[in-house]
């Protein structure tokens, strides 16, 4: 009997000690793995914790708003959000669909489907930029699958105004084009985040203001244009292409004294709010991205140089013989004979056969550096994307006719910029500035950052003596007795120059059958010329007209008398007309 309760007493003891023993094990199993998730996957743990209760949104900055010399605002931001659902937190649709629709003007059915299509993500937009009212309404809602995500809108006042100069803001509210895309760093500011801490059902329930960051608005840009000249520029280079139904155009006005841009307009036109379903090729800015042959307005630069470089004088007469002139095995052709001419006269009549002259006189290196001290073949840095160097051949590719083509202004290829910008250098003196749009940056504060560092010298491009001849005799004569008259300005007189130039072929060599470029550039008042402006009218009707005295001389006249009437600048005396 007693052998049997030793054997059960073991037994038992045996049994304790295995349950013992196992329980040993499952602590010490459970020691291992609080071991694990307090050191191992401690911070993980944490961290899905914290992303579970706590969120981070971005607070957007301000975006910085552009303005025009006067102060006129031209682009701005408003606030106005986008309104989302998560449909993680969504317990009936249905219904859910109804309150948002009714509350954003948005049908239900789309809000139902908007959500289905993306159920399986925790961010589906129902609608987008909504005003005030609709985003209280959102916020009264009080529902946790619905809230509201902070976005800027850009918006530009004056429609299809200052287009290509503006350029537009992407989706991401970044700039894309123009001086949004230039100034982008300035204007956009740097965004904030708000550290919201929620419940289960992620519900805000306080903000965590120690892990949340304001966000610093962006600074503000002032151009140089006026946006009264930029209508009276718009306004007339409109009703000279719709007249002669050319394809395209660019018109350009610029303080000569100061290289500053009043105006820079291009057609066709297109509203800076619908810019991204706008065409590419329409929101080119042709004023600084496409360089063409410029024709006879170059000649004033040829004839410049010839003057200062000692090659021709004021009293000289050179003969044109009878409107036909062989260079080698070129002829070159007048549209009347002139017989002799001095220098005042070939630019007057703008005769090809004198330019040729001169041309054969300076010869391809002298003519080389005329063109390259005017600026051509390099860009200006106006601060615009995009713009074009131009294109000046270097000597080893001009040929035997290059001498009679560059001074009749073909076998190179301008910008409209610089071709206003040399033109404005002749008109102040021979001094070449460096054009430019912005006038000043704003902090986010309206102060300005730095001072405004005023007109930048280029280089000087001809003596003062032969510039003011050239501006107050030569060129002055062209719009008195020549080619320009139709640019005349009550009360002002005014100096210019006409321009006819053949299209070239885009995809081969030679020039296309009846398509032309009409141009025409002056300054005014002669004395003391305020205002320069350039028209160019791309493939005008031929049959309605396509010579730059007839297609863009009015235009430019328009533009200078209600630019000058504008700047309140008092009629003028004739300036003397003197030899230098």
């Amino acid at each position: 009997m007693s052998g049997h309760l030793v054997l059960a007493d073991r037994i038992q003891k045996r049994r304790g000690a295995a349950v013992l023993g196992v329980v040993g094990l499952l602590i010490s199993l459970l020691c291992v793995r609080l071991v694990k998730i307090q050191v191992v996957s401690g911070a993980e743990l944490l961290a899905s914790v914290e992303r579970q209760h706590k969120s981070r949104s971005v607070i957007p900055a301000r975006r910085g708003m552009i303005l025009d010399r006067s102060g006129r605002v031209v682009a701005a931001s408003r606030q106005m959000p986008d309104v989302f659902i998560d449909p993680v937190l969504v317990d009936d649709l249905d219904s859910l669909s109804i309150e948002v629709g009714i509350r954003v003007n948005v049908s239900p059915s789309e809000v139902r489907q908007a959500v289905l299509r993306r159920a399986d993500s925790r961010y589906v937009v129902v609608a987008r930029c909504v005003g005030e009212v609709e985003a209280e309404a959102i916020r009264e809602l009080k529902h946790p699958a619905v809230g509201l995500s902070e976005r800027s809108l850009r918006t530009y006042p004056l429609g299809s105004s200052m287009a290509h100069v503006l350029g537009f803001v992407g989706r991401d509210g970044n700039g894309l084009e123009g001086i949004e895309l230039t100034l982008d760093e300035h204007l956009r500011g740097c965004n904030g985040t708000r550290a919201t801490i929620r419940d289960a059902r992620r519900r805000a329930l306080w903000r965590e203001e120690r892990a949340s960051t304001p966000p610093v608005d962006g600074g503000h840009v002032v151009l140089t244009i006026d946006a009264e000249i930029q209508r009276i520029t718009e306004a007339a280079l409109t009703r000279t292409i719709e007249k002669f139904r050319a394809k395209s155009g660019v018109g350009i006005v610029m303080k000569p004294g100061t290289g500053e841009v009043l105006a820079m307009a291009c057609y066709p036109a297109f509203d800076v709010n619908d810019a991204p379903n706008v065409d590419q090729a329409i929101r080119r800015n042709r004023a600084v991205t496409d360089p063409v042959e410029p024709g006879s307005t170059f000649k004033p630069f040829i004839t410049g140089g010839a003057l200062a470089g000692g090659f021709v004088s004021p009293t000289e007469r050179i003969d044109c013989g009878q409107g036909r002139y062989y260079a080698g095995r070129r002829l070159i052709e007048d549209t009347s004979p002139h017989g002799m001419m001095t220098l005042q006269e070939i630019v007057c009549k703008s005769s090809n056969i004198g330019m040729a002259h001169i041309g054969q006189r300076m010869g391809a290196e002298a003519l080389h550096e005329v063109m390259a001290r005017f600026g051509f073949g390099r860009r200006t840095g106006i601060e615009c994307p995009g713009e074009d160097a131009g294109l000046l051949h270097p000597l080893a590719r001009w040929t035997s006719y290059s001498v009679t083509s560059v001074p009749m202004g073909y076998e190179v290829g301008v910008t409209p910029l610089q071709l206003l910008s040399a033109f404005s250098a002749i008109s102040n003196d021979g001094l070449l500035l460096r054009p430019r749009i912005v006038k000043e940056l704003l902090g986010p504060d309206g102060r300005p950052i730095g001072s405004d560092r005023g007109p930048e010298l280029v280089r000087r491009v001809l003596p003062s003596e032969v510039a003011r001849y050239m501006s107050e005799i030569v060129l002055v004569s062209v719009v008195e007795e020549g080619s320009g008259k139709l640019a005349k300005v009550p009360g002002h007189q005014v100096l210019g120059k006409t321009g006819t130039s053949k299209l070239s072929f885009t995809d081969k060599r030679g020039y296309e059958e009846g398509a032309y470029l009409a141009s025409f550039i002056a300054a005014a008042p002669a004395s003391d010329p305020r205002v320069a402006v350039l028209v160019m009218v791309r493939r005008p009707d031929a049959k309605l007209g396509y010579y730059g005295s007839k297609v863009s001389a009015p235009a430019v006249g328009e533009i200078l008398a209600g630019t000058l009437a504008y700047l309140q600048v008092p009629p003028g005396e004739e300036v003397a007309m003197r030899a230098p």
